[in-house]
């Protein structure tokens, strides 16, 4: 049995030793990305803000447009019926 609480004790010592490598490879991987990334200048960041900004205000529209006559359909059609 000593041989094997030896082993166990010699494997977690090897799983121990093994996970702070990993760990600093992977920051060491997420620094490198960081470092590689292409960063938009300041221009097309406004730009493409601009861009998404109007996107929502007409898809604001498109939606608000549509859910006021779905309402309105649906009170047309729920007096016809004298429901409501």
């Amino acid at each position: 049995m000593a041989k094997n609480d030896m082993a166990k004790n010699g494997k977690t010592e090897k799983a121990a030793q093994k996970k702070p490598s990993k760990v600093r490879k992977f920051f060491r991987e997420v620094k490198q990305e960081y470092k590689a990334t292409t960063w938009p200048t300041q221009h097309i960041l406004w730009q493409t803000t601009g861009v998404v900004t109007i996107m929502l205000i007409v898809m604001g529209v498109y939606f608000a447009a549509l859910d006021l006559g779905f309402s309105n359909l649906t009170k047309y059609l729920l007096g016809i019926l004298g429901i409501g």
